[in-house]
């Protein structure tokens, strides 16, 4: 864990474009840049897909790797008391970069920043495990309509974010001119990321 805080300090300190609350500490790789889009999808959006064959590439996830990196994700972003917020500013995501969030065995998370040109998008990790896995309480309905119910096809979903919770409506959070969508998150077989 220090030594990815030490390599996270040391890319801020070089001018990169990076924020801590961007980047979990121990969630990404031994990379701290954003993985490339194999290909720029110009019509992805916040709409589940399910990577089901034929029409897509079925990832063969295991269904407890991507409940796991929910229950992770959760947990971090637990760990303050307003909850930690993952920010994708317009000018850190070109090209259809995708930012790994977590890999856990066979599932690597992927966030993608689908918003409109200079938008920046901001959620917290709590509801980007609840876009995962339906929430920690999820009925058979919620899980359904969360990536998990892909099961061991892996897909992809907008961020459902929690319209009522604080954090989206502080001073802090308007004056940056963050918006709570705009944010798609993927499940992927970790080999392929």
């Amino acid at each position: 864990m220090m030594s990815s805080m030490i390599k996270l300090t040391a890319m801020l300190l070089a001018g990169q474009a990076v924020s801590a609350a961007t980047i979990p500490s121990g969630a990404v790789s031994s990379s701290l840049t954003p993985r490339a889009a194999q290909v720029c999808y110009s019509g992805e959006t916040a709409v589940l897909t399910c990577y089901t064959a034929p029409d897509n590439t079925p990832q063969g996830v295991t269904v407890a790797d991507v409940s796991y990196v929910a229950a992770y994700l959760r947990s971090y972003g637990k760990q303050t008391k307003a909850g930690r917020m993952f920010t994708m500013n317009a000018a850190d995501t070109p090209e259809c970069a995708e930012w790994t969030l977590y890999t856990r065995n066979t599932v690597t998370a992927l966030a993608k920043h689908i918003s409109p040109p200079g938008v920046n998008s901001s959620v917290l990790f709590e509801d980007i495990a609840n876009t995962i896995d339906g929430g920690a309480s999820a009925t058979d309905k919620q899980k359904q309509a969360a990536l998990i119910g892909c099961l061991t096809d892996g897909g992809s979903l907008g961020v459902a974010y929690n319209t009522t919770n604080p954090a989206y409506s502080t001073a802090a959070y308007k004056a940056a001119g963050y918006v709570p969508d705009g944010i798609l998150i993927k499940i992927v077989n970790s080999a392929g990321a």
